[in-house]
């Protein structure tokens, strides 16, 4: 059987996780065979943070300080989850810039066959969608979120929950979302551009609910008999 990469790319606040997390359901198997298999660099990480091994301890390092991990140990992490079983895999969270796309490129050069395919998912949200969406939510202590446009709280700036006041995070304040927007369009650019020039590159309208998202993108998917 062929396997396949889908990789998922999209601002901050695009939605590219959730979907990316909607269509592991979708391709997953039942148990004892070999389905999709969702990489998150994120989920990677804790995970050896969690089970205490020696590239989780510097991972951590990095993290408590607010370093960037080195894109070294991301990729090692991806090159050992791609050896893993699995139908297929996709991709949330990596390649974040062109070196990590060479060395992704390369991985896959030494592991996929003839008949695998890969595919760039682009959920494309406008700046002024993604500034709305982080810039209008709010957190509580409790862990409840909100949205001051789509799910405000009944009483302004308290938490329905626990009654506690809400705050914006560090990540969703203006000038943070600016330069995550500023990065990611410098750094997410040439890799879109290299899955379009390949002919390999989905764009998505992710300005639409997200039940449409998903469906607009099994669609294509399927079109392309990648699923």
């Amino acid at each position: 059987m062929p396997k396949n990469i889908i990789i998922f790319f999209g601002p901050p606040g695009s939605g590219k996780g959730t979907q990316a997390e909607l269509l592991a359901r979708k391709t997953g198997l039942p148990t004892g065979q070999a389905g999709w298999k969702k990489i998150s660099t994120g989920d990677l990480l804790r995970a050896e943070i969690a089970a205490k091994t020696t590239l989780g301890k510097n991972v951590e390092k990095y993290l408590k300080t607010g370093k960037l991990v080195p894109d070294q140990m991301t990729i090692k992490l991806m090159e050992n989850s791609l050896k893993q079983k699995a139908a297929g895999f996709i991709f949330d969270g990596f390649p974040r810039n062109s070196r990590q796309l060479k060395a992704l490129l390369a991985i896959l050069e030494s592991l996929l066959k003839k008949n695998d395919q890969v595919r760039a998912i682009e959920v494309a949200v406008s700046d002024k969608e993604v500034k709305e969406r982080l810039g209008l939510r709010r957190m509580c202590a409790c862990g409840a979120v909100y949205h001051l446009k789509y799910n405000p709280p009944i009483a302004e700036g308290i938490c329905d929950i626990c009654h506690q006041e809400l705050f914006t995070r560090n990540d969703d304040k203006p000038k943070v979302i600016a330069h995550r927007l500023k990065v990611y369009h410098q750094d997410g650019k040439p890799l879109l551009d290299y899955w379009q020039k390949q002919g390999k590159l989905i764009k998505i309208n992710g300005e639409q609910p997200i039940k449409k998202i998903h469906e607009e993108i099994v669609e294509k998917l399927r079109g392309l008999k990648v699923i």
